[in-house]
């Protein structure tokens, strides 16, 4: 299945499941050799695609797939392989002969091939039961209830339904439990459709909170001073745990003021927000608590169809991914790595038993995840075991954790800590271009260009002090001694972001090379 988001997706995946096939979603941003790598590994005979760019990469991508029989689209092409998805619709239902197929599914039949978005080498294909996905959903109201009555929940789906966070959290617990779905248009009309779809509940992903905070705390820093009082005003108080009697009367006020309209660019009726895909920032998460948008950030992997552990709604605990999932068990190993066993394991990676072995040892899924557990069974995440730096002194530095400190901060977009056999930490740094600006004009430094600005010496040099006193906290080895402003962000264009938008280091290191070269000569 290779589409966008869009009501046709969804029918089109149930129809393959409920006759006993097996589907496999393909990313948008494939490009053709990821499309054809994909269509081999799997064997699929055959490919629903809506068209344009999309059918046009497709047919440069099959000319080396000899084995696929069929690609239906929604859009007209004379291409000899290409049928309407129409020429489907007419045909006549075979009941008798469907409740047949239906009657042999269980648990354990194959459901689907998900292709990890692949941070490293060639993505792998991830083999999910019905059984491996129906637990998943039978977990979820040990963590929220939903509200399937008519004007009850409604959720926006627009993160890729190619990825098994938005497809189990939003596909298929949507219809299992009785809720509408919304599609966003595209990826940068999610803002304005969330007005439109008017959503409740929201899975995504921390890098999008991140951006969403960046651009309203920017957007409050080109307001008057009074009004920059109340937003941080109100800020402060909607996180204070006991208020005097004067507060209590204010917050109500700030509430109607700033809080309301905030969140009605999110829709008016938004009650919670799904963080998945990467661990989320205590001080993101914080401030969209304290918008009165409150965050449930849980854990998981493809390889356990997604969840593993979420905050339950009752007792949400920020910097944490939850407890373990109903159904799941999981345990730290003696290096620290967080494992999993549960009926909603992977059975292995399709036709790949070295990778599989390495990844399901003795029952339990090996996840690559640095993690530890308080003693009420709260998950917390602490780095990527693959990502981990070590330093020429020998010194184990997680990356994440430093990245997530730096985030914080309005005026950096994003950023990549480098430095494995190296004696310090260097990093790539996206500057944001509005916070940016507007730091300039408070400090009345001469009108300019954004590229003029980035590229200044004293730009580099206040971020640098910013960034050394964000990290001043944290020990000698986990410095940031240079920085180099990139002027193009990491994004899923060039390469340097997965369709969930996780930095894809390797590729960064190696696009970059040379500038983290010169920043240690």
């Amino acid at each position: 299945m290779l589409m966008e988001n869009r009501p046709e997706w969804a029918a089109i995946d149930y129809a393959i499941l409920s006759v006993g096939a097996v589907s496999v979603p393909l990313y948008c941003s494939y490009r053709p050799h990821d499309m054809s790598y994909v269509l081999n590994d799997s064997g699929a005979v055959a490919v629903f695609t809506s068209g344009g760019k999309l059918l046009t990469h497709l047919l440069g991508a099959v000319e080396h797939c000899s084995h696929l029989r069929h690609i239906y689209a929604f859009e007209a092409s004379d291409h000899k392989l290409v049928e309407p998805v129409t020429s489907l619709e007419a045909a006549e239902l075979d009941e008798p002969s469907l409740e047949k197929r239906l009657s042999r599914l269980h648990r354990d039949t194959l459901a689907t091939l998900v292709y990890t978005s692949g941070t490293t080498a060639n993505p792998k294909g991830v083999m999910l039961t019905h059984g491996n996905i129906i637990t998943n959903l039978e977990a979820v109201p040990s963590v929220i209830s939903l509200r399937a009555t008519e004007g009850g929940d409604r959720m926006l789906s627009f993160l890729p339904l190619a990825h098994a966070l938005e497809r189990t959290g939003t596909h298929f617990l949507s219809y299992s439990f009785g809720l509408s779905v919304a599609f966003a248009e595209r990826p940068d009309t999610v803002a304005k459709n969330m007005t439109e779809a008017r959503p409740t509940v929201m899975i995504t992903v921390p890098r999008m909170l991140e951006v969403v905070r960046s651009r309203i705390l920017g957007q409050v820093a080109q307001q008057s001073s009074l009004k920059q009082h109340l937003f941080h005003l109100y800020l402060k108080l909607s996180r204070k745990q006991r208020l005097n009697v004067l507060q209590q009367m204010l917050l109500p006020l700030l509430d109607r003021l700033v809080g309301a309209k905030v969140r009605q660019r999110f829709g008016g009726r938004l009650r919670v927000l799904i963080s998945g895909g990467a661990p989320l920032n205590v001080e993101v998460a914080g401030f969209f608590e304290a918008l009165g948008l409150p965050v449930i950030e849980g854990y998981g992997l493809s390889e356990a169809a997604p969840l593993l552990a979420a905050n339950p709604m009752c007792d949400r605990r920020p910097g944490s991914v939850g407890v373990a999932a109903k159904g799941v068990d999981i345990n730290i190993a003696d290096d620290g790595e967080i494992l999993a066993r549960g009926a909603n394991i992977m059975p292995g990676y399709w036709h790949n038993r070295k990778a599989t072995k390495e990844a399901i040892q003795d029952g339990w899924l090996l996840t690559g995840d640095i993690g530890r557990l308080d003693k009420d069974g709260y998950l917390y995440i602490t780095g990527r075991k693959r990502d981990i730096i070590i330093n020429s002194g020998g010194e184990n530095i997680a990356p994440q954790r430093i990245e997530q400190l730096l985030l914080i901060d309005s005026q950096i977009d994003q950023v990549v800590v480098y430095g494995d056999q190296k004696p310090h930490l260097v990093a790539l740094v996206v500057a944001n271009e509005e916070a940016c600006t507007a730091w300039a004009r408070e400090k009345g430094l001469p009108e300019s260009g954004w590229q003029q600005l980035r590229d200044s010496y004293i730009l580099k040099k206040h971020l640098q002090t910013k960034i050394n006193n964000i990290l001043k906290p944290l020990n000698g080895f986990e410095q940031v001694r240079r920085i180099h402003l990139i002027s193009e962000p990491f994004s899923i264009e060039n390469d340097l972001l997965t369709p969930t938008l996780k930095i894809k280091r390797r590729n960064v290191y190696e696009q970059y090379a040379e500038v983290l070269a010169g920043l240690y000569a």
